[in-house]
């Protein structure tokens, strides 16, 4: 026979674990809003000053969000009790940055301007499948699944600058379905 008391304080375990997922996925919303702001105001960058240039552009704001990240994390520790780690964020943005300056320096010099265009945007696509992988979001990973969609649409209809701010607009779109992460219903255990 289950004793009344453990089967209680097994459900009340439960239904922690659940109110601490949902309230990660909350917290990691604005990071999530902030790389759409930056992906947007990037599509504008690209066609200003080209998709050659764009490192100047995100690495300060990738910077930005980053520390304000970090900032928010710490408010929102104190607020809820609940401590959310920034290093996964900056390994994630510097590996991710890294890779995709290497990718497009790679397609320049080998002359294959397709892997210019649309190999640092997949990085990004590639980058938010690993957030999605970490905070096993499903929404997160259908997020990533439809940028590299968007990647290979805006291959069809556009090149060059043009291309890459296509894939942006797209990206902070995306971005922002990919934050609104829903809150739990009744029978996953809020009460």
């Amino acid at each position: 026979m289950l004793d009344p008391l453990a089967a209680e304080l097994a459900y009340r375990e439960a239904i922690g674990v659940i109110s601490r997922t949902y309230a990660i996925r909350r917290a990691i919303a604005l990071p999530l809003r902030l790389l759409a702001a930056v992906y947007l105001v990037g599509a504008a960058v690209v066609l200003v000053v080209g998709q050659f240039h764009l490192l100047a552009y995100f690495g300060p704001a990738l910077g930005g969000v980053v520390g304000t990240s970090f900032w928010w994390y710490r408010r929102y520790a104190r607020t809820c009790g609940l401590w959310f780690p920034v290093w996964p964020w900056v390994v994630i943005i510097v590996v991710s940055t890294f890779l995709g300056a290497t990718v497009s320096h790679d397609g320049m010099t080998t002359g294959r301007q397709w892997v210019s265009d649309f190999g640092p945007p997949l990085v990004l696509a590639a980058a938010v499948g690993v957030v999605a992988a970490w905070l096993r979001s499903w929404r997160l990973a259908a997020t990533a699944t439809a940028m590299a969609v968007a990647t290979a649409l805006a291959a069809t209809v556009a090149q060059g600058n043009a291309a890459v701010a296509l894939q942006l607009l797209a990206y902070s779109a995306l971005m922002l379905w990919g934050s609104a992460e829903p809150e739990p219903t009744e029978q996953e255990g809020r009460r």
